[in-house]
């Protein structure tokens, strides 16, 4: 049996969450290591890789205004912007399209997600790649063995940044909605040359029924993609994306997929001396699938949380307040919207109605912005 190596914090999953958690923590003297199953940080990526800038970010979440951690976090250098995004549209199944202002932009996941592992490490994280966990065994005195598939480690605080299936919480709870998401949105992309637009664009209708397809531009290429509730179309996405590739004369040059989680916070974002951040508690935008800014904000309120506890002794569960205090809102309408488009969003003529009576007042617009969409929703 190999040694048992305990560290402070132990971190699994390499993402914008843990990396954004991982630098926190190392600044402030924090002994942490950050464990990733893929041997190379960011590959393969698993969205859309549509990046929000720090003006869209603070449009949407509260009491981060004047975080200078937070803003100096998000001032990506340039390298990392493939392609500005200023604009989104929306086109509906006639092809009208609605279209409104964007601040964010296009970029790969790998280059995105190994700048700020590179933070990390750079403030003295250590980061381990290629390492899985496995299991998690919790002992008679109730602390938790983490097992992975190189070692075994203890530690005294354990934040699960593993993204959408919440690996932490499913060895420790298995199918427990309280700590897991409860709904997973299959997704599925491509990477794409041919005639790349200049906005974000998103489509609706029987292309994905209860979901939408998206292009998001990336300099010469573009990442198109296809997130539909699972059961909507028939068979595997892959086929379906195919066709929508070739009718928008793309030429594919390679495929990747994920799931997104889809049914808002988790009951429980802490237990014991676990956290879950980003993805792993459900901190993603139901109306639009964005996650990366929540998973880089909770990240960092995680990691305030455990400096706090260590030096004073402050709950761990405060973390999961001052989440829902800067989220909730926008997260709430988030999930309105998207139960808005269950309803509605089902078929062409369905949707083609419902966006015309909800795109002359703006309804389009504060849904993807997660705003309250009308009144009586």
């Amino acid at each position: 049996m190999k040694e048992i190596e305990h560290r402070s914090v132990i971190i699994i999953g390499a993402g914008p969450g843990g990396s954004s958690a991982a630098k926190r923590l190392a600044e402030q003297g924090v002994d942490v290591l950050v464990l990733e199953r893929r041997e190379i940080v960011g590959n393969p990526a698993q969205c859309g890789e549509c990046i929000p800038n720090w003006g869209e970010v603070v449009g949407t979440f509260s009491g981060i205004d004047d975080d200078e951690w937070l803003i100096e976090l998000f001032d990506f250098p340039d390298r990392l912007r493939s392609h500005r995004l200023d604009n989104m549209r929306v086109f509906l199944p006639s092809g009208k399209f609605y279209s409104f202002e964007l601040d964010a932009f296009g970029g790969h996941r790998l280059q995105f997600d190994g700048y700020l592992a590179e933070l990390a490490n750079q403030s003295g994280a250590e980061i381990r790649v290629g390492e899985a966990l496995k299991n998690i065994i919790t002992k008679k005195d109730g602390t938790d063995l983490l097992v992975t598939d190189k070692g075994r480690y203890s530690a005294d605080y354990i934040i699960d940044a593993s993204g959408a299936l919440a690996h932490v919480s499913r060895l420790k709870h298995k199918d427990s909605s309280r700590y897991r998401p409860r709904e997973q949105v299959p997704t599925i992309y491509a990477q794409v040359q041919g005639p790349v637009p200049e906005s974000f664009d998103v489509f609706i209708g029987n292309i994905a029924p209860s979901g939408y397809a998206w292009i998001i531009p990336k300099g010469e290429i573009a990442n198109v993609g296809l997130g539909v509730r699972a059961g909507k179309l028939p068979g595997d996405l892959k086929p379906h994306l195919q066709k929508f590739c070739d009718e928008m004369g793309f030429e594919i040059l390679s495929w990747g997929g994920g799931w997104i989680p889809m049914s808002g916070p988790v009951e429980k974002m802490v237990e014991g001396n676990i956290l879950a951040i980003g993805d792993a508690a459900g901190l993603v935008m139901p109306s639009n699938g964005g996650g990366i800014s929540q998973a880089m904000i909770s990240g960092k309120f995680a990691a305030d949380a455990i400096v706090d506890n260590i030096e004073s002794g402050t709950p761990l569960e405060l973390y999961q307040k001052r989440v829902m205090k800067s989220m909730g809102r926008a997260l709430k309408n988030s999930k309105r919207a998207k139960w808005l488009a269950y309803t509605f969003l089902r078929n062409d003529w369905l949707s083609e109605l419902m966006m015309r009576i909800l795109g002359p007042i703006g309804g389009i617009r504060r849904a993807m912005s997660c705003d309250r969409t009308l009144w009586l929703f």
